[in-house]
């Protein structure tokens, strides 16, 4: 097994043969503005001036993108996955690797951006000899901003990995370390708020 983090909740996982990419949001540092531009989201003063994404990507995209076997969109989001103003998502990406999706309403959006494998993540998806499991997530600890999931990784020559996405701690995160005794578990733990949705 190895975990790379590229940015956000970008990640870079060789697992038992396949390489996956989570959350690719390849935007370049900044092009998405700041949140004075986005006045729906409210925050703290300090930060309406911070760019968005905060920062550059550590290495060339294609660098990033070689040799993924499949992409994992834990959810729809302008953190998580390129948009365009059209609404569709994930430009800079190979549209023949398979997609997994926490649900119908995501996969609905990457078929629409011309993604032709796009699967929904069940208690559990196989991929190769290499089966997936959706995790829950709570995206918000005062209103959630959106369903989120997580996703764990098993294979019976390999240890189990549990990636819990956007998510705080909750009883569906509690289940899910009891059900699955990940070996190894990532976190996306930035402290990342909003005033009305809160961490």
């Amino acid at each position: 097994m190895k975990i790379q983090q590229i940015r956000n909740a970008m990640v870079r996982i060789h697992y038992a043969g396949k390489t996956f990419l989570t959350d690719p949001w390849l935007a370049p540092r900044g092009s998405m503005g700041t949140f004075r531009d986005y006045p729906m989201f409210r925050c703290r003063p300090e930060q309406l001036d911070l760019p968005m994404p905060l920062c550059d990507l550590p290495m060339p995209v294609a660098d990033i993108l070689a040799g993924v076997d499949a992409y994992i969109v834990t959810h729809v989001h302008p953190d998580h996955i390129d948009m365009a103003a059209d609404g569709s998502v994930g430009a800079p990406l190979d549209k023949d690797v398979p997609v997994f999706v926490q649900s119908e309403e995501d996969a609905a959006v990457l078929r629409r951006s011309g993604f032709a494998r796009v699967e929904v993540l069940g208690k559990e998806t196989v991929f190769g000899d290499i089966r997936l499991s959706k995790t829950p997530g709570r995206h918000g600890t005062i209103i959630p901003c959106g369903p989120s999931c997580g996703v764990v990784f098993r294979h019976p020559d390999k240890k189990t990995l549990y990636v819990a996405g956007d998510t705080i701690w909750f009883d569906g995160v509690a289940e899910s370390l009891r059900r699955f005794r990940s070996d190894v578990v990532v976190v996306n733990a930035c402290a990342a708020e909003l005033l009305d949705e809160g961490a």
